[in-house]
């Protein structure tokens, strides 16, 4: 018995290739989107992170402005900024000494707590960034720059402070900052308890390649060490609710006073100053050539409008914080 054997024709062929080629177009493509899919939910759930953790951080510094613990006396004229950092004078305009010439630049108080927008040429930053880690990152424009003064943690005794550092006497009605070194009768005021002093200042830098992030500078006795990072934060802004009523009832009647606005030094230092809303925008280190972003982000007076479809992926987060201290003070 003869068994005939037959292979594929001509037609035969070409239908399996193109069978083939459009099953392997199917699978390649499904395996693209599902990768581009994930890396940009990867992308998006590593901003909402950064953002949130930024977020989180600024909240907690500002829910206490103006802490001061049991003082309830009139404007704190003892708590000046030491003017002994060691920068160049003039130098850094990030942390503002009291004899500084560039006072006057910022929103109301001018001294250790203010809030101004990093527009082109508002601040001096040689001695503050780009030296050793800080090297090719410089200040962004287009977003809030925040000083925040107090006092931190719990009290300290004389015998257990730092001679380098910084504190706070405070008793009802008097309050002195103080080196240790050097504390000028501040030890000996009657009922007083002692606080080491906290001074941040928060801002935006950008780098051409790394991309964006949050800094925070502290103070550390008569220098500045840069205690916190969070990157791929593009922009945060700060604004306040003021209480204006006689007397003052501890909600706000303006919704909301941003840097743009006019602050006096009595809506810091008078117990004004009840809420504030703060907007943190997170942006992608690298853009994404699949989407197409020309999109304007509201952070309430100041919109935020990145460069025409510059591809980059941004999250906006804001909340509103209660600043719940019993005095704000002008630290002059």
């Amino acid at each position: 018995m003869t068994i005939k054997q037959a292979g594929f024709n001509l037609v035969e062929l070409m239908i399996a290739l193109v069978v083939g080629i459009v099953l392997m177009t199917s699978i390649t493509t499904m395996f693209v989107d599902t990768k581009v899919s994930a890396n940009r939910s990867s992308t998006i759930s590593s901003l909402q992170q950064q953002a949130q953790l930024a977020l989180q951080v600024l909240v907690d510094d500002v829910r206490s402005i103006g802490s001061w613990a049991e003082f309830s006396g009139e404007l704190l004229t003892d708590i000046k900024t030491p003017e002994t950092l060691t920068l160049t004078p003039g130098s850094c305009s990030l942390f503002v000494k009291a004899t500084s010439s560039t006072t006057g630049i910022f929103s109301l108080p001018e001294w250790a707590n203010w809030v101004e927008m990093a527009s082109a040429g508002t601040f001096t930053e040689a001695d503050c960034i780009n030296d050793g880690d800080d090297a090719g990152y410089s200040m962004a424009a287009n977003s809030d720059v925040l000083s925040l003064a107090r006092i931190q943690g719990n009290t300290v005794t004389v015998a257990g402070m730092k001679i380098t550092d910084y504190y706070v006497a405070v008793s009802p009605q008097q309050t002195q900052l103080f080196k240790a070194s050097a504390p000028n009768g501040a030890t000996n005021i009657d009922n007083a308890e002692f606080y080491p002093y906290l001074h941040h200042t928060y801002f935006v830098e950008t780098h051409a390649t790394a991309g964006p992030r949050l800094t925070r500078f502290a103070r550390q006795g008569d220098e500045l060490t840069n205690d916190l990072i969070v990157g791929n934060i593009e922009a945060f802004r700060v604004e306040f609710g003021v209480d204006t009523s006689t007397p003052h009832d501890g909600s706000a009647d303006i919704y909301y006073l941003s840097t743009d606005h006019d602050f006096t030094a009595d809506m810091w230092s008078n117990n004004q100053l009840v809420s504030a809303r703060i907007y943190v925008l997170a942006r992608a280190t690298s853009p994404d050539l699949t989407f197409n972003n020309d999109a304007n982000y509201n952070l309430r007076f100041t919109p935020f409008t990145p460069t025409a479809n510059d591809n980059y992926r941004r999250f906006l987060l804001s909340t509103t914080v209660v600043i719940r201290n019993n005095i704000m003070a002008v630290t002059r």
